[in-house]
């Protein structure tokens, strides 16, 4: 008995460093996890964005067709799929929410450019808060504000 009052603060003390490095490095584990997932979805997000750049980028010249082409290709709609792998719930809902949008706008002619800006809006709010800004006060509307000039007049129509 006399041995157990001897080293059992000892043993209690390398008890409970060996549950601590467990946990450090599960933890440890964890965030390097989710820094490779991060990145991962980050260039997922930046090659899903691409054709839309390019089109709010070159509208005057060839912008609609060359984004459409980019966006009928194998390699996009590859990044698409890697994008319902990998994305978060918001992100692939917003996207779904656009592509659908502008499938229905394909096969009409009742195009609503106002609802296409405001779910292109909402697509990258929802990559936004992905990325880790998810306390943002930021809405549709300010994530176009620097793309398109008369966004405002849009907003109160």
């Amino acid at each position: 008995m006399e041995w157990l009052q001897i080293l059992g603060p000892t043993l209690l003390m390398v008890l409970g460093g060996i549950i601590t490095w467990f946990i450090k490095s599960k933890i440890e584990e964890l965030r390097t996890i989710e820094e490779k997932l991060r990145e991962e979805r980050r260039n997922i997000y930046a090659q899903i964005l691409d054709p839309y750049i390019r089109l709010f980028a070159d509208m005057k010249e060839k912008g609609p067709d060359e984004a459409l082409k980019l966006i009928t290709s194998y390699d996009y709609r590859k990044t698409a799929f890697n994008l319902n792998l990998f994305g978060s719930d918001d992100v692939v809902l917003a996207y779904n929410n656009l592509m659908k949008h502008t499938y229905a706008g394909e096969a009409t002619e009742n195009k609503d450019p106002n609802k296409m800006m405001l779910l292109w809006g909402k697509l990258l709010l929802e990559i936004r808060k992905s990325l880790g800004n998810k306390n943002t006060k930021l809405d549709e509307f300010d994530m176009l504000r620097a793309m398109i000039k008369d966004i405002d007049k849009l907003v109160h129509e």
